[in-house]
C-alpha cells in the first residue's frame, strides 16, 4: 500500500534534494505518496520568535506532518520541547550561509561584533551557526548578542541590525543590495519524524534522497541550478552551495557533543536521552 507522506521543508536551497526526489519519482520508486510543502503559508510573518508557534512545528505537534528537516540543534530542541517525533539522521546537505553587513558598515571582523545585534531566526540553523563562528573568533559566548528577526534581510537593509546571519537566496539578495559577507557559517541538518513513521518507512525515505543526491552530483549545472533555484539566473554562478552529503545515522558521541554544547549555554533545560530522540539504524 502507498504510504502518504506530508513534508515540510525548511530552506529551498538546503532542502532540494527532498523536492527532486519527488519531481524525479525517487520516492515514489519507494511506494510513497509525499506531499511536499515548500515554506510555510504564512510567509514571512510565520516566522515567529517563538519556535513551536511557527508552522511546521506546530504541524508537526498536531500530527499534521510526518516529516520535516531543521538544522541539527533544532532537531534535538524540537523533539524535547515539542513531546512529538524522533531523528531518524542527519539531513542530505551541510547548510551553508554567512554573517553579512551593509557595504558603508565600519564592521570588518567578527571581533568587531563584539556586543552588536546580529539579525537571525530565533534559535534555528543561523543562530547556533553565528554563536559558533563568534566563540570561534574570540568572542565570548556573554559579548555575542543575537536578536530575532522574522525578515533578516530587512533588518540588515533597513538600518535595525548592523549585521545579520543568513542564508541563500537572501546572501545572494543581500549581496545584489551591495552587502558584503564577514564570516561564512556552516551546519548540519537533522529529520525529524512524526512518531507514526516506522523504521521501514524512514529507510524507504533515507534511500529515496540519497538517489536524489546523486542526481544532484551528476553535474554541477544541474545542482547549482537546483539549489539555487530562487536566486536569480544571473546570480547563481557566485552562490553559496550547500555541501551535498546524503542523509547520515546520528551517532550518538555526536548528539551528545551537541547537547553538552546547548547546555552549556543555557539551550536546553536537561539533557534528553538518546534512545529517546534519535531512532538509529
Amino acid at each position: 500500500m502507498v504510504r502518504t507522506i506530508r513534508l515540510q521543508g525548511d530552506s529551498n536551497a538546503h532542502d532540494r534534494p527532498w523536492r527532486v526526489a519527488v519531481e524525479q519519482g525517487f520516492f515514489a520508486a519507494e511506494g510513497l505518496t509525499v506531499e511536499y510543502t515548500e515554506d510555510n503559508p504564512k510567509g514571512v510573518a510565520g516566522r515567529v520568535e517563538d519556535f513551536s508557534q511557527r508552522w511546521k512545528e506546530s504541524q508537526l505537534q498536531q500530527g499534521a506532518l510526518e516529516v520535516y528537516p531543521v538544522c541539527e540543534w533544532g532537531a534535538i530542541e524540537r523533539v524535547q520541547s515539542l513531546g512529538k517525533g524522533k531523528i531518524i539522521g542527519l539531513d542530505t546537505t551541510v547548510r551553508t550561509g554567512a554573517i553579512m553587513v551593509r557595504g558603508d558598515s565600519g564592521i570588518r571582523s567578527l571581533s568587531d561584533l563584539r556586543n552588536v545585534p546580529i539579525a537571525v531566526t530565533w534559535h534555528a540553523g543561523t543562530f547556533y551557526a553565528a554563536i559558533e563562528v563568534m566563540e570561534a573568533a574570540g568572542v565570548p559566548f556573554d559579548d555575542i548578542k543575537l536578536e530575532h528577526a522574522n525578515d533578516r534581510l530587512d533588518a540588515l537593509l533597513s538600518g535595525k541590525t548592523q549585521a545579520a546571519a543568513l542564508m541563500e537566496p537572501l546572501v545572494s539578495r543581500a549581496l545584489e543590495a551591495g552587502c558584503r559577507p564577514i564570516a561564512e557559517l556552516r551546519w548540519r541538518g537533522g529529520i525529524v519524524a512524526g512518531d507514526d513513521v516506522d523504521e521501514e518507512t524512514a529507510s524507504k525515505l533515507r534511500r529515496a534522497l540519497n538517489r536524489a543526491v546523486e542526481w544532484l552530483r551528476e553535474n554541477e549545472d544541474r545542482s547549482r541550478a537546483e539549489l539555487l533555484r530562487d536566486i536569480k539566473p544571473e546570480l547563481r554562478s557566485g552562490g553559496m552551495m550547500p555541501e551535498l552529503t546524503g542523509v547520515q545515522s546520528y551517532r550518538a558521541a555526536e548528539f551528545n557533543e551537541k547537547v553538552d554544547w546547548m547546555l552549556d549555554r543555557g539551550f536546553l533545560k536537561e539533557a534528553p536521552d538518546y534512545d529517546a530522540t534519535v531512532r538509529s539504524k
